[in-house]
């Protein structure tokens, strides 16, 4: 009788083992897979939010199970052959999606699903290597991990030195073997240093007694993780949001490697679900369709007339990879064609990334001819747009009178996306000023036969309104939380002005009656919204704002995707503008007044030689392009900061001593003490 009770208790404790094993680690895996599809869906965010809390549930129960319970070994002692087992089977299934991917068998989310299975399986890899006996061999995880960062670190100082010479198949292969050291091999390294770091400490903890108590190591470890949260919270008060949230992610996956617990995997599977959120898409309003109006609002241009920076966009208008033109409904432009009754409808054309060349008619082409009669930029439509935009306003203009075209255009000819890489990235960007100066005279004859093209497509008595592009930066000595130097930004907003400036050039030489409306450029400042005023949360005008797109996955989870919304007028910041266009045109009451049919003048001087630039902001110009001369800067400009990159490095790795100190004081794993008895028999 006994004997059966002692069975059948012994059966209880096996399924109970058994559970604890699998039961929290087969909710990991189901809730990432619910996460990884709703996210390839695309779904709207209160769902993903919903994906999210189911997928944050199921991994808080498996962490605490590998922190409390201990990792090492399962039911019957035979765990990590059967872990090995499933993280072989996840990594081979991760790898064939991936190679079905290159291989070019259709499935948008075959990118997204194979490299989760791939990131899942070696996960399961390392907690195995690292969850061998206590009494294994140590030496080995010492060596495999110093072998895979000193890989890591070997093919890093590499790619410093090649990557800015290299082009094509090797600068591309360069990219991939980084991206493997630093994404592969480095995480396996640290991973694996951190479970002989913390078998270490733990060892001498119980070579030490029951009775030693936290130690030196422990207390210096906490100390550190102290500073780390200080740091945080520091850096959070002064506004600089990006490096805090910055520190706090290095602390918080730190933690998460040498936990060993697949914290670091739940925390990068989320975080890039959560920046794959798209900002949400609004209904196209009947007064967009100008059909019938009587009193049309015409927007042409670039990002800054279509609203990008804003949280929400129109239906069709921000989808990855099809049409990225990023009309807002909070779009200056659009509250002025709904709230003003100057306005019935609106006709919004304008599209975020939008050159000369996409606005132009294409029956001007030859009026962007380069220098000595040298072909210019190649005539196109923006992707998913039916036509240039002045093209479109003309196939259109039959079905309604425009009472007023704005255009804000010029931005992107001088290479302001570029311009905001070079100063974020490392180095002063007006070291590179003239290659953005340089061009200003051909971005002004390009906008002068633009704006020739446009009176070209209207009735004579139509006005048009050019808008400059307001300074995003006050001229302060001090600017918290925009890591900017002074000089920097002194130079941004020199080189504002002398955008500003030729495209009021511009306007006076097509010579076509257009209007400039000067007191845009000071909206921002008249409403105590620029960058360095005041708080930047509280700008009109991102610094740097991470928001995806649309559309297909391979296009939400691009990295490239993220970032489009930096640099552009926020909701505030377009209503300021808005502000500032009704003051204007309530200064203006004859604009809107209809005005006899005037034929265009004739321009009263020759237009000014353009001198040829050093390099060209157009691909097909024939020139060298800017952008590989200012990205090979910025390649060598980080190669030249290693010092602070060294700074940085040491940083994280006393964030990760200090945290194998933490986490040497857990019970999960802790070798039994022995008495001094033992340990001397232990000896002979």
């Amino acid at each position: 009788m006994n004997d059966g009770e002692s069975a059948a208790s012994a059966e209880r404790r096996s399924r109970r083992s058994m559970l604890l094993w699998w039961g929290p680690r087969v909710m990991f895996v189901g809730g990432a897979v619910v996460l990884v599809v709703e996210s390839s869906r695309g779904v709207p965010l209160p769902e993903l939010r919903l994906a999210l809390c189911v997928f944050g549930v199921c991994s808080a129960v498996f962490i605490a199970r590998q922190l409390w319970v201990g990792h090492q070994r399962g039911p019957g002692g035979d765990a990590p052959r059967w872990l090995v087992r499933a993280a072989a089977f996840l990594t081979a299934a991760g790898v064939l999606v991936l190679v079905a991917h290159l291989a070019g068998v259709k499935g948008d989310a075959l990118p997204l699903v194979g490299s989760v299975l791939l990131l899942l399986g070696l996960g399961w890899f390392v907690e195995a290597w690292r969850g061998a006996k206590p009494g294994q061999p140590r030496k080995a995880l010492l060596w495999w991990g110093v072998a895979l960062c000193t890989l890591t670190a070997v093919t890093a100082i590499a790619a410093a030195f090649l990557l800015p010479k290299a082009k094509g198949g090797l600068f591309l292969s360069l990219l991939v073997a980084l991206g493997l050291g630093l994404f592969v091999a480095l995480p396996l390294g640290v991973n694996v240093l951190s479970e002989w770091g913390v078998r270490r400490l733990r060892r001498r903890s119980s070579a030490a007694g029951d009775d030693a108590g936290v130690g030196i190591v422990g207390y210096l470890g906490l100390a550190g993780i102290v500073l780390a949260v200080l740091a945080v919270v520091c850096l959070g008060y002064l506004d600089w949001v990006l490096a805090a949230v910055l520190v706090a992610t290095a602390l918080v996956l730190v933690l998460a490697v040498v936990s060993n617990t697949h914290a670091d995997i739940a925390l990068v599977l989320a975080a890039l679900c959560m920046l794959a959120v798209a900002p949400p898409e609004r209904p196209t309003p009947q007064a967009l369709i100008p059909a019938g109006g009587q009193r049309v609002l015409v927007a042409i241009g670039d990002s800054y007339m279509s609203g990008e920076g804003a949280s929400s966009y129109f239906e069709g208008t921000d989808d990855g990879g099809r049409d990225e033109c990023r009309r807002s409904p909070s779009a200056y432009a659009v509250a002025l064609a709904t709230k003003d009754r100057r306005f019935d409808r609106m006709l919004f054309l304008a599209c975020s990334g939008a050159r000369t060349y996409n606005v132009i008619a294409k029956a001007d082409a030859r009026l962007l001819q380069g220098q000595k009669g040298k072909p210019g930029a190649k005539i196109q439509a923006q992707d998913g747009e039916p036509g240039t935009q002045i093209d479109q306003l003309t196939s259109q203009t039959s079905s309604f009178r425009p009472a007023l075209v704005i255009v804000a255009l010029g931005g992107n000819d001088a290479g302001f996306a570029i311009l905001g890489e070079a100063c974020i990235a490392p180095g002063g960007c007006k070291d590179q000023a003239s290659a953005f100066t340089g061009n200003l005279p051909k971005v002004r004859g390009a906008l002068a036969a633009t704006f020739r093209s446009l009176r070209k497509a209207l009735p004579a008595d139509v006005p048009i309104v050019a808008v400059p592009y307001p300074q995003p930066l006050a001229p302060a000595d001090r600017c918290t939380g925009v890591a900017l130097t002074k000089t920097e930004r002194d130079f941004i907003h020199t080189f504002v002005d002398d955008v500003d400036q030729t495209m009021s050039d511009a306007a006076t030489e097509a010579h076509a009656g257009i209007e400039y409306l000067a007191e845009m450029k000071d909206s921002l400042k008249d409403h105590q919204l620029q960058l360095c005023q005041g708080r930047k949360s509280k700008a009109g005008i991102n610094f740097v704002d991470i928001a995806s797109v649309n559309g297909f996955a391979s296009q939400r989870f691009s990295p490239a995707k993220w970032i489009h919304n930096s640099l552009h007028p926020n909701e505030r910041g377009h209503e300021a503008m808005r502000d500032t266009f009704t003051t204007w045109l309530n200064n203006h009451p004859g604009l809107l007044e209809h005005r006899a049919p005037t034929a265009p003048g004739q321009a009263t001087s020759q237009a000014l030689p353009a001198p040829e630039p050093e390099c060209t902001m157009t691909r097909n110009a024939g020139n060298p392009h800017c952008q590989d001369r200012i990205r090979a800067w910025e390649l060598e400009q980080t190669r030249g900061r290693w010092p602070w990159l060294l700074l940085v490095l040491l940083a994280l790795a006393f964030l990760w001593v200090a945290s194998i100190a933490v986490f040497s004081l857990l019970p999960g794993g802790k070798p039994p003490h022995r008495d001094p008895a033992s340990r001397a028999a232990r000896a002979r």
